[in-house]
C-alpha cells in the first residue's frame, strides 16, 4: 500500500533498500526533512509500484539487492517503463561498479557510510536537475527532428575528430549504425577519395585546431561505404565556433552526385606475390582494398579458415563471414581504416564442427601498378591463449573471492552502524547518544580498512594514506556542526601497512580525532586539527595535535582511566609502539604515536 501523503511533501521518494534495518532509517529521516516515502525491498514490487501509476518524484536505489536483478540492471528496467530520476546508494564503490553505473543515465552515487544530510542534499541537487532536464527535452526534440529529416548527408565533430551526432542519411552512405560511430573517429568510419586519382582525403585541421576559420567546399569526391559501394558526393566543411572565435566543433554536410564512378579494373595477380606466399605455414591472403575481392590465399590459409582455394577466388571477403562474429569484423575494420593496418589484433575463427581458433590479424596496405591491395597475415595463437586464460581465470576467481570477503565484512560493519543510528533516535539523553555516536565512528574506522581493501589491488596490505584521509573526510561530517571553525591540516606520505596492524591503527586515529573534535574547541571556538604520518627506515611516525584549550591539570593521559585514553595505550601496545604527549593549558594538545614498520620490535 502506498504511504499516507505528508501535505505540502517536499517530493514523493520510492526506496528501493532490501536491508530492512537501513531503510527504515532511511526512511525516518527522509520523513523527518517532509519527504513521502514509499518503501520497496525488492525488483518485482518496485516494478509494480512505478507501472502502477503512484507517483514517485525520485528513486533512492540500493545496488546490491538480494534478488534477480541487482539496482543497476532494475534502474535501467524502470528507465524503460519510465523517465524517473534515479540517486544510487551503496554499499559498492569498486572501479567495476561505478563504470556501469556511468553507463546509466542516473542523479548522483552516494555511499552508504555517508551523513544523512548529505544523501538529503543530493536528493535535493537530483530533483533540480530533473526539473532543468524536462524543459530542455521539448527544445531538443523539435532539434532532432529537423536534423534527421534533411535530404543531405550531415555528420558533427568534436574538434579532435571524433563524432558527436550524424543523421540518418550519413549513416545510409557510410553503412553503419548510430551506434557503431558515435564517439568514434571519423577516419574510422569515413573512407573519402578523390574520384580521379583515388587518393584518400584526409583532414588537416583535424591535428591543427586553429586550421579551419571558415566554410570550404570541395567537389569530385567519392565516399567508399562499408560494403563497398562507391557514392560521389560534393563536400562542405564548416566550423562551429564559440564566443571567442575558438574552434568547438565542426560540421561535415555530403551531397550525393549522381554521376556514374569509373572504376578501375584489376590488375594481374600474378605480379601481387611470390614462392614465399604458398609456402609459408602461416595463414595469408590477398585482396583488392576497393571491394575486398579475393585475388589469392595460401594452404595455410585454407586450413584455419576452411577455405577451398577454387571458390574462394574472385568473390569478396564480406562473402565469407560463417567462421567469424561479425562484431568482431566490424571492429577489424574500423582499426583498419583508421591506421592503415593491423598489427596483431585478435579474432576468433570457428568451424562448422565446433572446433575453435585464436587468431592474430597482420594486414598492410600495399600499391602495385596504381592498384591498391591487401596482403593479410594470419597467426594461430591458441594453444597459448588457452594456457593463458586458463591461468587468468584461476587468479581471478581467487581475487574475486577476497574481494567478496572484504566487502561482506564492510557491509555488516554498515549494518551495524545502521541499528546504532536506528537506535539513537529513540535516545533523549545527550551522554547516551553522544556513546551511540562513538561507538558508530569506531565501527566506520573498521569499515573504511574493509572498504579500501575492496577497491585495491593488493588485497594483503592497506593504502594508509588514501584510508586517514578518507576517516579524516567522514568524522568531518559526523562531528563538525559548522565546516568554517574547525580546519584540517592533512600531511600524509604514501605508506602501506598490513591489515592486522591497520586496524588497531585506525581506531587509534579515530579516537583522537573524536577527542580532539569534542573537547579540544568548547562554545565553538575555531581552531586547526594537526595530522601527520611520515616513515623512517625504521618506524612510522604518526602525530595528531591541534591548538585548543588543552588538557585539565587534573587528567594523566598517560596514566589515567579514561576508557578512550585507555583503548590509545592498548592499542598502541598491540602495535609494538610508543605513546607520548605534550600539552599546554590555552595551547593545545599534540599526541605522537611510534611503532616499528616490521612489527618485530
Amino acid at each position: 500500500m502506498p504511504a499516507t501523503e505528508i501535505k505540502h511533501s517536499l517530493g514523493h521518494i520510492l526506496l528501493v533498500e532490501d536491508e530492512a534495518i537501513l531503510a527504515v532509517s532511511q526512511a525516518e529521516f527522509l520523513k523527518l526533512k517532509g519527504y513521502s516515502v514509499q518503501h520497496v525491498s525488492n525488483s518485482y514490487d518496485a516494478i509494480d509500484f512505478v507501472t502502477s501509476g503512484e507517483r514517485a518524484d525520485l528513486i533512492l536505489m540500493d545496488i546490491n539487492l538480494s534478488d534477480e536483478l541487482d539496482g543497476i540492471q532494475l534502474a535501467k528496467k524502470i528507465l524503460d517503463i519510465k523517465e524517473i530520476p534515479i540517486l544510487f546508494v551503496s554499499g559498492y564503490s569498486d572501479q567495476k561498479i561505478l563504470n556501469r553505473v556511468a553507463d546509466l543515465k542516473h542523479y548522483g552515487f552516494v555511499p552508504k557510510i555517508s551523513s544523512p544530510d548529505i544523501v538529503e542534499c543530493m536528493i535535493k541537487s537530483a530533483l533540480k536537475l530533473h526539473q532543468v532536464e524536462q524543459s530542455l527535452s521539448f527544445r531538443e526534440k523539435e532539434l532532432r527532428i529537423t536534423f534527421e529529416a534533411m535530404g543531405d548527408a550531415v555528420i558533427v565533430l568534436t574538434p579532435e575528430g571524433q563524432i558527436r551526432d550524424i543523421n540518418q542519411k550519413a549513416l545510409d552512405l557510410l553503412g553503419y549504425q548510430k551506434m557503431e560511430v558515435i564517439g568514434k573517429e571519423i577516419t574510422s568510419f569515413l573512407y573519402l577519395i578523390q574520384a580521379e586519382s583515388r587518393m584518400r582525403i584526409t583532414y588537416p585541421f583535424l591535428n591543427n585546431s586553429e586550421g579551419l576559420i571558415e566554410t570550404k567546399r570541395r567537389n569530385d569526391l567519392m565516399i567508399i561505404s562499408r560494403n563497398g559501394r562507391e557514392i560521389n558526393v560534393t563536400e562542405t566543411v564548416s566550423p562551429i565556433l564559440d564566443a571567442n572565435k575558438n574552434l568547438s566543433g565542426i560540421v561535415i554536410v555530403f551531397r550525393e552526385n549522381p554521376e556514374t564512378p569509373v572504376l578501375v579494373p584489376p590488375k594481374d595477380s600474378e605480379s601481387l606475390y611470390a614462392k614465399v606466399f604458398q609456402l609459408s605455414p602461416i595463414a595469408m591472403a590477398i585482396s583488392t582494398i576497393k571491394d575486398g575481392t579475393y585475388l589469392d590465399i595460401n594452404p595455410a590459409m585454407e586450413t584455419i579458415f576452411q577455405f577451398e582455394k577454387e571458390k574462394v577466388i574472385g568473390r569478396r571477403t564480406d562473402e565469407f563471414k560463417a567462421w567469424s562474429n561479425p562484431e568482431q569484423i566490424q571492429r577489424l575494420n574500423a582499426l583498419y581504416e583508421q591506421n592503415g593496418r593491423l598489427a596483431g589484433e585478435r579474432m576468433s575463427v570457428t568451424h562448422a564442427d565446433g572446433k575453435q581458433y585464436e587468431v592474430l590479424v597482420f594486414s598492410q596496405a600495399m600499391d602495385i601498378s596504381g592498384e591498391r591491395f591487401v596482403l593479410w597475415i594470419n597467426l594461430d595463437v591458441t594453444k597459448i591463449l588457452d594456457i593463458e586464460g586458463r591461468l587468468a581465470k584461476s587468479l581471478e576467481e581467487k581475487d574475486i573471492l577476497l574481494k567478496e570477503l572484504q566487502h561482506r565484512v564492510k557491509n555488516t560493519l554498515a549494518i551495524i552502524s545502521g541499528l546504532l543510528n536506528l537506535e539513537s533516535f529513540k535516545v533523549e539523553n545527550e551522554l547516551a547518544k553522544q556513546s551511540f555516536l562513538n561507538a558508530q565512528s569506531r565501527i566506520m574506522s573498521m569499515s573504511k580498512v574493509y572498504e579500501n581493501l575492496y577497491q585495491s589491488e593488493d588485497l594483503e596490505s592497506v593504502d594508509l594514506r588514501k584510508y586517514i584521509e578518507d576517516l579524516v573526510y567522514s568524522l568531518h561530517d559526523i562531528f563538525v556542526l559548522n565546516p568554517t571553525k574547525i580546519k584540517f591540516d592533512v600531511k600524509l606520505e604514501d605508506i602501506r601497512l598490513d591489515l592486522k596492524r591497520t586496524l588497531p591503527l585506525g581506531l587509534i586515529v579515530n579516537e583522537l580525532l573524536t577527542n580532539a573534535l569534542k573537547y579540544a574547541y568548547p562554545n565553538d571556538a575555531s581552531g586547526d586539527i594537526r595530522i601527520q604520518l611520515t616513515k623512517t627506515k625504521e618506524h612510522i611516525q604518526l602525530t595528531v595535535g591541534d591548538d585548543g584549550v588543552g588538557l585539565p591539570e587534573s587528567v594523566n593521559i598517560e596514566k589515567g582511566n579514561h576508557f578512550g585514553y585507555e583503548l590509545i595505550r592498548s592499542l598502541t601496545s598491540q602495535l609494538k609502539g610508543v605513546f607520548s604527549s605534550v600539552s599546554k593549558k590555552g595551547e593545545g594538545l599534540n599526541i605522537i604515536i611510534s611503532f616499528p614498520i616490521h612489527g618485530k620490535d
